[in-house]
């Protein structure tokens, strides 16, 4: 299945421009104008809700300039959402539930796709992440890594816990930390709680950067709002602090 996969991308390798362009809010974030090739981001979506957004965001600008994504082990991804987010449906490719073969899978897409992204549902060795991050820089393509709540195995009680979190046992290039989020849109007086529809989804993002000065900071993403995904400094407001840091990432 995965070998007709990379069939259907259509080329034989990854594309030789040295990055691949995203749209400009996530530019401020990455501290470079594209996701450098043989390089891995983390979203970390373990404090607040938005990891999907800010992922789907992120893959907007790669895919929407002939760039092929997969995505992996994330059945629930909303497809209506990522076009709505300016994903390019015809350069995504998904891989909803690769079983106990996750990492097999991810090494076998690199080798055709320009962009892999995986949602770690469970814990991941230090020796296989070392394994992964050696391919992404081989075969020049770039690594998305969402992590977070463990998901709950098949069967559980709704509501129970899940146990550990998912984590990437490897110090990414970027890692990007969801810090909070609300929704506009949405009625919330008295009568009208709940009402009406939405608008954006906003989120309050902290980019930690190995090569960009500063090395932290902090910024507001718009997903998308009636301009498209925007961006400014993180201000705080209802539901949208972003705890132990400013807009510039200082503690």
């Amino acid at each position: 299945m995965l070998a007709a996969l990379r069939l259907r991308t259509g080329v034989s390798g990854p594309l030789r421009d040295a990055l691949l362009p995203v749209n400009p809010p996530f530019a401020d974030l990455l501290g470079s104008p594209g996701l450098r090739r043989g390089t891995t981001v983390v979203i970390d979506g373990g404090r607040a809700p938005g990891a999907t957004s800010l992922l789907l965001g992120l893959l907007a600008g790669p895919s929407g300039r002939g760039a092929w994504c997969a995505v992996v082990a994330a059945p629930d991804l909303g497809l209506v959402a990522a076009g709505e987010l300016g994903v390019d449906l015809e350069r995504l490719v998904l891989v909803p539930e690769p079983g106990r073969r996750l990492v097999p899978a991810v090494g076998a897409l690199l080798d055709g796709f320009d962009l892999v992204c995986v949602r770690l549902g469970e814990r991941i060795s230090s020796s296989d992440a070392r394994r992964v991050v050696a391919r992404v820089r081989e075969r020049r393509a770039v690594l998305v890594v969402v992590t977070g709540r463990a998901v709950a195995p098949a069967g559980s009680r709704a509501g129970a816990p899940t146990g550990s979190t998912a984590v990437w046992p490897e110090v990414p290039d970027v890692r990007l930390e969801v810090l909070s989020g609300c929704f506009t849109g949405i009625g919330t007086g008295a009568g009208d709680a709940g009402a009406g529809r939405i608008t954006a989804h906003l989120v309050d993002v902290a980019a930690h950067r190995r090569r960009a000065v500063p090395a932290q900071l902090v910024r507001r993403l718009q997903l998308p709002g009636e301009e498209g995904i925007s961006t400014s400094s993180a201000s705080g407001g209802p539901g949208l602090d972003a705890p132990g840091l400013d807009a510039t990432g200082t503690s």
